[in-house]
């Protein structure tokens, strides 16, 4: 896994370098590590398009082939299809024009691969950096000898792996729980009067029950990060030493009873716990015999260098010459498959995400319709004509907008309207344009009576506005009436809980005040 993490790295290192050149500013609402992959997002969007753009001519000038017109072509016109819609979506979102929404459009793109090359980025990292980490937590050194851990920092699982060399080689994992460094009864003589506190004990281990003990015994020596407040004393050795070891080979089919005595002590009391149990002979696979007789050597070399700050691994098992190398867990892939997974999702969601903008743009024109047509109708009473009027309320809202950080759609699309009457457009097109970009029928209706107004004169025009604006107001009141109704089903659930707590707050004192009684 580590050279997938370092190739996704040093690819992106080359995407980077290929891209030093392009061109491209980041906007203020774009995240800041996106920045960083604006440019190599932009320079893989180039590169999408001229494939895309040859794929096409391809297909014009009938080089494709006939399956691959089939398949191929319907998927691009998937793909036609879906980028239409999202241009139209953002057309909607970012009042622009023709050469605009093509700029927006490429924008958006070029910031979703972003995200996702920063995503491939993080993941590959992550990945990378947890992997070095394990790697570099040795404790097995090259000529054989393990560490332990200091005082404090209790035991130490590790994984080892021996492998024998010979015509018939072999190699065996075993698990090894590495005890935290002893000290001299001086120090602990020093440290006992700071212990405190006692240990719950478990010494099956891997046994199912103590009446039928074939394994090692699981017995705990450790609590609080001091070495010592458990002792164990076996009464027969050579069946059950101290430290769980079952010598079980010589035993009788029916078993054996071992006592065996746990010593817990704190301060200056003791306490004993007396366990009987069944030694019975072991059912062991060759490999189970070969990790056995692995252990019961490593067991030696670490009694016999309790006191010092490791022990050296046997060398030979077997008549064999043993070679030790340390295992670690690798949970990298794990990180990076999910890290990768949410990249993914939030690529996938993103146009999700651009709908529930549109959705919302049309909820606010709807409800800022009765403001727009009443401003709309107070300027014409004025004596200003439409044109004028436009340019009024859209001037009105260039000058609020700069103190504040909030979107109107309805005069955002009033000033791109503005602009087109200034490029050269008619009032006509104009109007209709605006009404087509509101898309509600509020809109469009307050647009055809703005163009009857020019193409048939304006007799009756602000009766008819002010008539549609007291319609406006209704709706207004309407709508407020929807959204109160929302908003007491979205307070259902926490009504129902407070009135569960209320209910406990009175039911709980009544219920031991007739318990008093």
């Amino acid at each position: 896994m580590g050279m997938i993490y370092a190739g996704i790295l040093a690819a992106l290192a080359v995407l980077l370098f290929f891209s030093r050149k392009e061109k491209i500013r980041a906007e203020p609402d774009t995240p800041t590590l996106s920045r960083y992959f604006l440019k190599p997002a932009l320079w893989l969007y180039k590169r999408y398009q001229e494939n895309e753009r040859a794929g096409e001519d391809g297909k014009r000038n009938g080089r494709t082939e006939r399956k691959g017109k089939k398949t191929g072509g319907a998927a691009w016109g998937k793909r036609k299809e879906a980028g239409l819609r999202l241009r139209e979506e953002l057309r909607l979102l970012y009042p622009a024009g023709v050469k605009g929404a093509e700029e927006r459009f490429r924008r958006y793109q070029v910031e979703k691969l972003s995200g996702l090359l920063l995503v491939c980025f993080a993941a590959a990292a992550l990945g990378g950096l947890i992997r070095i980490s394990g790697g570099m937590e040795q404790r097995l050194s090259e000529d054989g000898w393990l560490r332990r851990n200091s005082y404090g920092e209790g035991d130490a699982q590790v994984r080892l792996k021996g492998q024998a060399g010979g015509e018939e080689g072999w190699e065996q994992e075993v698990e090894l729980t590495v005890s935290e460094r002893r000290y001299t009864e001086q120090e602990l003589e020093e440290m006992l009067p700071q212990v405190r506190a006692a240990l719950e004990q478990e010494i099956r281990g891997e046994n199912e029950t103590l009446d039928e003990i074939r394994s090692s015994l699981s017995l705990p020596s450790q609590v609080d990060g001091y070495p010592f407040l458990i002792a164990w004393k076996s009464g027969n050795y050579e069946r059950i030493r101290a430290d769980g070891t079952v010598n079980n080979e010589e035993v009788e089919e029916k078993g054996e009873m071992v006592e065996l005595t746990a010593v817990l002590s704190c301060h200056e009391d003791t306490w004993e716990e007396i366990f009987w149990l069944r030694v019975c002979p072991p059912v062991l696979t060759k490999e189970e015999q070969r990790e056995r007789l692995l252990m019961d050597e490593i067991a030696k070399e670490d009694e016999a260098a309790a006191y010092e700050e490791g022990f050296r691994l046997p060398q030979q098992a077997e008549g064999e010459e043993l070679v030790w190398t340390e295992e670690h867990s690798d949970s990298s892939l794990l990180i990076f498959l999910l890290v990768t997974g949410m990249g993914i999702m939030q690529y996938r969601f993103m146009d999700d995400d651009l709908r529930k903008r549109l959705e919302k743009r049309e909820r606010q024109l709807l409800l800022s319709y009765p403001e727009f047509i009443s401003k709309l109708t107070l300027l014409m009473g004025a004596g200003l004509p439409v044109r004028a009027a436009f340019v009024r309320m859209a001037s009105d809202y260039e000058h609020q907008k700069k103190g504040t950080n909030g979107r109107n759609y309805v005069y955002e699309e009033l000033l791109l309207a503005c602009r087109e009457m200034e490029s050269g457009i008619t009032e006509v097109e104009a109007y209709e344009h605006f009404g087509l970009r509101c898309r509600l029928p509020q809109y469009r209706k307050c647009t055809a009576l703005l163009v009857q107004n020019l193409k048939k004169g304006s007799a009756g025009l602000l009766e008819a506005l002010q008539e549609e604006a007291g319609h406006s107001f209704e709706e207004r009141k309407r709508n407020a009436r929807e959204e109160g109704e929302r908003a007491g089903t979205r307070l259902l659930l926490p009504m129902m809980m407070m009135l569960a707590v209320v209910m406990v707050l009175i039911l709980v004192p009544a219920c031991f005040s007739f318990a008093g009684m």
